[in-house]
């Protein structure tokens, strides 16, 4: 087995350990909570507890079916008979007395037993006795044998009824977190499948595929959607078809099964919406499917390829060939359950047969570790109560500045005071970090939905492009994410209908017929960026100016225009270069849409092209909307914040440092560089501010390597600074006067934030 494989092995088991320990703090409150109700003798369900014992009833069929999957047979073994109980209580069939509680109870501890023995070993051999001994306890609570044999399956290809009876009542909170849960993992589908798709046979995870789209199945039998789960049941087939080797030489199922995922998809948004999640045309995408399994494949074929515990088992003469058969047939479960569930082997046949199979195969069992090596902490918070605890921690910035900086305080000395203070500012800035941290997620989800939409562009324009994606990890605020999401969906259609040249188009100019765009995101400056690269045609100035000139959006013929200029037409609303419409682009919407949500999180957009080279568009947003370090600087009477990120230094200049071009720009040398000078003053229109160079301070800012000086009246210190928004026209009036946003001080009064980055551009 190799690293790789033992690594995700060991993810898989985390995240059962870490499921199955939250069912159990959820299960073991309620079932104690059931012994008040046996106090006084035997008790039936009544309306009002009835969910209650739905709820227990569903956390167990949920550990049931997570171990099974895992081959964890002895715990499944013992959920599905305490499931049993609960299912006879539930229906009225049986009354719940204090015996039954105690028995849930102790089912609970030996769960909690199994955990621990699973996170040392990575299997549960050791519980074989306590789960003989709780299971038989449990059956007989129930008042009977063994179950009785079940009458043969039908084969997976047989359609089951459109509707299902449904025992567990299924709550809005439930719905909700079953469609959060499925979206997930369809989108793990998908990239697995876009794998499969690009690189053939040799790289793809047909068995994570199976395992995802398993868990996918199951999920939407629990919750009643017939249609998404009869779908789904025969993708299954197709990748259990795959990972057996049985497809046809010339079988390509990925791309059929990636539409198949889109389906689902839009089941999934139905229900989200209210709807029933219904599949229009679902008969038709069974049969398509049907084509590529072998013909009775889950019978003799099933049996031919069966794991080979199924074999063991056989050879060992602990079931018969028919009754293996049958088992497979159902294509329901792990195949040691099964015989288990079904009274034809023991459990401590299945151990035997399991440890037999990895003797066989060379892998010995594994070596128990440290129980805590597998186990983690995880929380999940409502994003609103992040949301709240950033807020407050930001009033909580604003008082620690009105404290210290208090006018009552003013000329006196108070060392103790001084000290108390610099400690509360340390926590205050530490709260901060910590909060905003808890906000930030990687872009790595995002990234990876432009790998499928590249796929479909692709497809659809008859154009051969390769994604490259880095900087996945890279962490941004979950609100930018949003924000930034269809901005990018249009920026890579753009770059695919208008950058990308077709395979003929390329190989004329000598280029490679397949097309390269890159992804990347990095932190910078206080600033997230992300770049979306092309090597294809670039932009077309002529044709840019002469759709301008059409739509008089330009005087003149734009002869005069700057490179930038001509750039920022593409993003006016309804501008369009395509000759033809299409199901891609050509409508003139996408681009004015991206400008639109960055403005709405001060975020900023930068095209730099040649013409048969390429294209490169940069994102510049910013790293969090909360709370920066600032440096707080006074021009006349008037103060202003500059992001601490962007401040490489300052000075006070010397007359010999200063120099005026012909066209009258104040320069400032530096260390033998020159550097324009911006006066804020006359920015601004401030009375009173010092006209004189020399007696004033410049600041030498930097932001995407363009350098400025902008000259203040004085530093008056750095601070921690709280970004509030401003209104609607003021921020028009701010933009124009290169101001992001405003902060509140300690003693009340509201001071702007500058924009280092529209500074920087006045004097580009």
């Amino acid at each position: 087995m190799t690293d790789q494989n033992n690594a995700e092995q060991m993810e898989i088991v985390q995240e059962f350990i870490q499921e199955c320990t939250d069912l159990l703090d959820n299960l073991e409150p309620t079932i104690v909570g059931f012994g008040e109700f046996t106090k006084n003798g035997d008790f039936s369900p009544s309306e009002e507890n009835m969910p209650i014992l739905h709820e227990v009833f569903r956390l167990f069929h949920s550990i049931k079916g997570s171990a099974g999957f895992l081959n964890f047979s002895f715990m499944s073994s013992t959920a599905h008979a305490a499931e049993n109980l609960l299912d006879k209580i539930r229906k009225g069939d049986q009354a719940m007395s204090a015996d039954h509680v105690d028995l849930l109870c102790k089912t609970c501890d030996f769960m909690r037993a199994t955990l621990d023995c699973v996170a040392a070993g990575l299997n549960d051999q050791a519980m074989a006795e306590a789960a003989g001994e709780l299971t038989a306890a449990l059956k007989k609570s129930l008042g009977e044998a063994t179950p009785p044999k079940p009458a043969k399956s039908a084969p997976a290809a047989t359609p089951v009824p459109a509707e299902m009876e449904m025992d567990v009542e299924i709550t809005p909170e439930m719905l909700a977190a079953f469609v959060q849960e499925a979206g997930d993992q369809l989108q793990e589908v998908e990239q697995g499948l876009l794998t499969w798709s690009h690189d053939g046979d040799q790289a793809a995870p047909i068995g994570e595929l199976f395992r995802k789209m398993h868990s996918f199945k199951g999920n939407c039998g629990f919750v009643g959607l017939a249609d998404l789960e009869r779908l789904s049941h025969r993708i299954e087939t197709v990748l259990d078809v795959a990972k057996a080797g049985a497809l046809g030489p010339k079988a390509r199922p990925a791309d059929a099964l990636l539409n198949l995922c889109d389906v689902l998809k839009n089941a999934l948004a139905d229900i989200s919406e209210g709807g029933k999640g219904r599949i229009d045309g679902l008969d038709l995408y069974l049969e398509l499917l049907d084509d590529l399994i072998p013909t009775g494949w889950g019978n003799g074929a099933a049996r031919a390829k069966s794991p080979r515990l199924g074999e063991i088992l056989v050879a060992q003469g602990s079931i018969s060939e028919d009754n293996l058969d049958e088992a497979l047939a159902e294509q329901a479960k792990p195949i040691g359950e099964l015989l288990v569930d079904k009274g034809l082997v023991a459990s401590d046949e299945v151990a035997k047969a399991l440890a037999s199979q990895q003797q066989a195969a060379g892998k010995p069992l594994p070596a128990v570790a440290p129980a805590i090596a597998v186990k983690r902490q995880d929380l999940r918070v409502d994003v609103e109560k992040i949301d709240t605890l950033i807020n407050l921690i930001g009033e909580l910035v604003i008082a620690e500045n009105m404290l210290i900086n208090s006018p009552d305080l003013e000329g006196l000395e108070l060392e103790n005071f001084g000290k108390a203070a610099q400690q509360m500012g340390k926590i205050v800035k530490e709260l901060q970090e910590v909060s905003m941290a808890i906000r930030m997620i990687p872009v790595a989800g995002l990234f990876n939905r432009m790998t499928r939409l590249v796929h479909d562009l692709s497809r659809k324009s008859g154009k051969k492009a390769d994604l490259i994606l880095a900087g996945a990890e890279t962490e941004v605020d979950k609100t930018v994410i949003e924000k930034i999401t269809d901005p990018l969906v249009h920026l890579i259609r753009n770059s695919m209908d208008h950058g990308l040249e077709t395979p003929e188009e390329r190989k004329a100019t000598g280029k490679n017929d397949t097309g390269v765009l890159r992804l990347a995101a990095s932190h910078e400056e206080g600033e997230v960026l992300i770049r979306i690269d092309d090597d294809g045609r670039g932009l077309n100035r002529d044709k840019i100016l002469k759709k301008a000139v059409e739509r008089g959006l330009i005087s003149g013929d734009g002869s005069e225009m700057s490179e930038k200029e001509v750039a920022a037409l593409i993003f006016l609303p309804g501008f369009s270069t395509a000759d033809k419409v299409t199901d891609v682009s050509g409508r003139g919407v996408g681009m004015d849409v991206v400008k639109q949500n960055l403005n709405q999180i001060n975020g900023k957009i930068d095209v730099d092209s040649q013409a048969g080279q390429g294209t490169r568009i940069t994102l510049r947003i910013p790293l969090t909307m909360a709370i920066i370090d600032g440096m707080m600087v006074r021009c006349g009477e008037s103060r202003y914040i500059i992001p601490i990120l962007s401040i490489r230094e300052s000075f006070r200049p010397t007359p010999a440092m200063i120099t005026v071009t012909p066209d009258g720009q104040e320069m400032v040398k530096v260390r033998e560089r020159l550097y324009p000078v911006l006066r804020l003053h006359r920015l601004h229109q401030i009375a009173g501010a010092r006209e004189a160079m020399a007696e004033g301070i410049l600041i030498l800012l930097e932001n995407q390597g363009r350098n400025i000086c902008l000259l203040v009246d004085e530093i008056v210190g750095q601070q921690q600074t709280v970004i509030k928004g401003l209104s609607e026209y003021i921020g028009k009036i701010g933009e124009a006067r290169c101001v992001s946003g405003c902060t509140i001080l300690g003693n009340g009064d509201v001071c702007l934030i500058l924009d280092v980055g529209a500074l920087a551009e006045l004097q580009a």
